[in-house]
Protein backbone atom coordinates (compact mmCIF):
# COMPACT_ATOMS: atom_id res chain seq x y z
CA UNK A 1 0.00 0.00 0.00
CA UNK A 2 1.18 3.50 -0.94
CA UNK A 3 1.84 6.08 1.66
CA UNK A 4 -0.95 8.07 0.86
CA UNK A 5 -2.97 4.90 1.17
CA UNK A 6 -1.76 4.82 4.71
CA UNK A 7 -2.24 8.42 5.81
CA UNK A 8 -5.92 8.21 4.21
CA UNK A 9 -6.75 4.99 6.49
CA UNK A 10 -5.25 6.31 9.87
CA UNK A 11 -6.63 10.27 9.38
CA UNK A 12 -9.87 9.19 11.80
CA UNK A 13 -7.60 8.37 14.25
CA UNK A 14 -5.73 11.37 13.47
CA UNK A 15 -8.47 13.28 14.18
CA UNK A 16 -9.87 11.68 17.19
CA UNK A 17 -6.29 12.13 18.60
CA UNK A 18 -6.51 16.24 17.73
CA UNK A 19 -10.08 16.52 19.58
CA UNK A 20 -7.71 15.37 22.65
CA UNK A 21 -4.64 17.40 23.95
CA UNK A 22 -3.54 14.68 26.35
CA UNK A 23 -3.64 12.11 23.50
CA UNK A 24 -1.02 14.95 21.71
CA UNK A 25 1.61 15.03 23.82
CA UNK A 26 1.03 11.32 24.10
CA UNK A 27 1.26 10.72 20.20
CA UNK A 28 4.41 13.35 20.51
CA UNK A 29 6.02 11.21 23.04
CA UNK A 30 5.88 8.21 21.51
CA UNK A 31 6.77 9.64 18.39
CA UNK A 32 9.80 10.84 19.81
CA UNK A 33 11.23 8.16 21.38
CA UNK A 34 10.49 6.18 18.11
CA UNK A 35 12.03 8.75 15.77
CA UNK A 36 15.25 8.52 18.03
CA UNK A 37 15.43 4.87 17.49
CA UNK A 38 15.41 5.28 13.74
CA UNK A 39 17.62 7.79 13.72
CA UNK A 40 20.34 5.87 15.72
CA UNK A 41 19.61 2.87 13.06
CA UNK A 42 18.63 4.53 9.92
CA UNK A 43 20.80 7.56 8.58
CA UNK A 44 18.61 8.65 6.71
CA UNK A 45 16.22 9.81 9.26
CA UNK A 46 18.92 12.44 10.18
CA UNK A 47 18.03 14.45 7.86
CA UNK A 48 14.53 14.67 8.65
CA UNK A 49 15.74 15.56 12.32
CA UNK A 50 15.24 19.29 12.39
CA UNK A 51 12.05 18.88 10.86
CA UNK A 52 10.47 15.90 12.57
CA UNK A 53 11.80 17.98 16.39
CA UNK A 54 9.83 21.12 15.04
CA UNK A 55 7.02 19.11 14.27
CA UNK A 56 6.56 17.70 17.53
CA UNK A 57 7.00 21.15 18.57
CA UNK A 58 4.40 22.50 16.72
CA UNK A 59 1.83 19.16 17.49
CA UNK A 60 2.15 19.75 21.24
CA UNK A 61 1.82 23.68 20.73
CA UNK A 62 -1.33 22.96 19.31
CA UNK A 63 -2.52 20.35 21.47
CA UNK A 64 -1.72 23.24 24.21
CA UNK A 65 -3.68 25.64 22.41
CA UNK A 66 -0.88 28.48 22.06
CA UNK A 67 -0.36 27.99 18.43
CA UNK A 68 -3.35 27.84 16.22
CA UNK A 69 -1.78 29.71 12.96
CA UNK A 70 -1.75 26.68 11.10
CA UNK A 71 -3.98 24.70 8.63
CA UNK A 72 -6.36 22.13 10.72
CA UNK A 73 -5.38 19.70 7.38
CA UNK A 74 -1.61 20.42 8.22
CA UNK A 75 -2.20 19.35 11.24
CA UNK A 76 -4.30 16.53 10.42
CA UNK A 77 -1.79 14.94 8.10
CA UNK A 78 0.92 15.97 11.15
CA UNK A 79 -0.92 13.56 13.28
CA UNK A 80 -1.63 10.85 10.76
CA UNK A 81 1.89 10.39 10.00
CA UNK A 82 3.55 10.30 13.57
CA UNK A 83 0.66 7.83 14.10
CA UNK A 84 2.14 5.69 11.15
CA UNK A 85 5.33 5.98 13.04
CA UNK A 86 4.14 5.06 16.22
CA UNK A 87 2.23 1.83 14.83
CA UNK A 88 3.36 -1.62 14.97
CA UNK A 89 0.81 -2.42 11.95
CA UNK A 90 2.59 -0.55 8.86
CA UNK A 91 4.04 -1.86 5.85
CA UNK A 92 7.12 -3.02 7.20
CA UNK A 93 7.32 -4.05 10.59
CA UNK A 94 10.07 -1.49 12.58
CA UNK A 95 11.33 -5.13 14.00
CA UNK A 96 13.65 -5.58 10.49
CA UNK A 97 15.91 -2.99 11.39
CA UNK A 98 17.09 -1.61 8.47
CA UNK A 99 13.99 -2.05 6.48
CA UNK A 100 11.64 -1.25 9.17
CA UNK A 101 11.79 1.98 9.63
CA UNK A 102 12.09 3.04 5.44
CA UNK A 103 8.40 3.01 5.09
CA UNK A 104 8.15 5.02 8.37
CA UNK A 105 10.55 7.57 6.39
CA UNK A 106 8.40 7.41 2.96
CA UNK A 107 5.19 8.75 4.81
CA UNK A 108 7.19 10.72 7.24
CA UNK A 109 8.59 12.89 4.10
CA UNK A 110 5.62 12.45 2.26
CA UNK A 111 3.92 14.60 5.76
CA UNK A 112 6.95 16.85 6.13
CA UNK A 113 6.55 17.84 2.42
CA UNK A 114 3.24 18.67 2.50
CA UNK A 115 3.19 20.79 5.89
CA UNK A 116 6.96 22.71 5.00
CA UNK A 117 6.05 25.99 4.73
CA UNK A 118 3.36 25.35 8.19
CA UNK A 119 6.50 24.21 9.80
CA UNK A 120 8.93 27.57 8.50
CA UNK A 121 5.62 29.95 10.15
CA UNK A 122 6.29 27.91 13.01
CA UNK A 123 9.74 28.69 13.57
CA UNK A 124 9.48 32.11 12.36
CA UNK A 125 6.44 32.57 15.45
CA UNK A 126 8.63 30.78 18.23
CA UNK A 127 11.91 33.30 17.12
CA UNK A 128 9.41 35.97 17.41
CA UNK A 129 7.71 34.67 20.73
CA UNK A 130 11.45 34.03 22.29
CA UNK A 131 12.65 37.78 21.05
CA UNK A 132 10.07 39.44 22.68
CA UNK A 133 10.27 37.24 25.60
CA UNK A 134 6.76 35.57 26.22
CA UNK A 135 4.21 34.48 23.58
CA UNK A 136 3.61 36.77 20.37
CA UNK A 137 0.51 39.00 20.41
CA UNK A 138 -1.62 39.20 17.28
CA UNK A 139 -2.97 42.78 18.13
CA UNK A 140 -0.77 45.61 19.73
CA UNK A 141 -0.71 45.72 23.28
CA UNK A 142 -2.16 49.44 24.32
CA UNK A 143 0.56 50.47 25.96
CA UNK A 144 2.41 50.18 22.57
CA UNK A 145 0.37 52.66 21.00
CA UNK A 146 1.65 55.90 19.94
CA UNK A 147 0.59 58.65 22.18
CA UNK A 148 -1.81 61.49 20.81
Amino acid sequence: MRPDEWLARIRPAAADILAQGRKIAQLVDAAGRIAARARDRHPAFARLADDLDTAFRLLKAYGQGGYREVPYRSMLALAAGLLYLVSPLDAIPDLLVTLGFIDDLAVLTLVIGQIRHDLVRFRDWERRRSEAGGPPRALPHPADAPPD
